[in-house]
């Protein structure tokens, strides 16, 4: 969803000097403080503060967050076996770098044994997705995954929930909204959708919702 620099610039807490849209959904922006930040959607994915460049996905490890990292900064992001990586380490929000890009804050590795664990529930999750048990939306379905914002997100991306997607991998609990959700999450409109339900294409419905839940869930 294509927003304008006004709804970009709602969310700044800082006091804004200058703000200017330089890419879609995207502000270069400097703040009172002499700040410059790279603001995609609602958060500032670079802050450049003297010779330090401060990195934030804001929980949105996205192509297009990594596109404008890659873009406005001297430093390269991307992912390798799922995982994401910045300059040679394993990315986390916050994370420092200098303008020359060496890494000024702590490395912190990617816990591979436990993301490995999580992976193998996740697809043991994917594959209780049968012909016979292909779930439409609901009114009884987790409020979370159901109840969307006039932003199109759910409830759980605006306040930041990711617990309650754990607690469907452990439960068991499979329910059509969150079908619904990966299916957008990867590009398909509600007529796609629809006819991949009429034809019960379960094959596509498994690998689009194995992406989107390792995609909020493995940060």
């Amino acid at each position: 969803m294509k927003q304008t620099k006004k709804e970009i610039l709602a969310g700044c807490i800082k006091e804004v000097k200058l703000a200017k849209i330089i890419d879609n959904n995207t502000l270069k922006i400097e703040y009172a403080d002499n700040t410059i930040a790279i603001r995609l959607h609602d958060t500032d994915i670079l802050t450049f503060v003297k010779n330090k460049i401060i990195v934030n996905s804001g929980g949105w490890d996205t192509p297009t967050t990594r596109d404008r990292i890659n873009k406005y900064s001297p430093l390269r992001i991307y992912r390798d076996k799922g995982l994401p990586y910045i300059n040679g380490f394993s990315f986390y929000d916050g994370i420092i770098f200098n303008k020359e890009g060496k890494l000024l804050s702590k490395k912190k590795p990617h816990n591979t044994k436990k993301i490995n664990k999580l992976k193998a529930q996740i697809k043991g999750y994917c594959n209780l997705i049968t012909k016979d048990n292909l779930p439409l939306p609901s009114n009884g379905d987790c409020w979370f995954c159901l109840m969307i914002t006039d932003k199109g997100e759910t409830l759980g991306d605006t306040i930041s929930n990711t617990d309650h997607l754990f607690q469907h991998i452990k439960e068991g609990y499979l329910h059509g909204s969150i079908l619904v959700n990966s299916m957008k999450f990867a590009g398909f409109d509600n007529r796609r959708i629809g006819f991949h339900y009429q034809l019960k294409v379960i094959d596509t419905f498994k690998r689009n919702l194995r992406k989107y839940l390792i995609k909020k869930l493995i940060k």
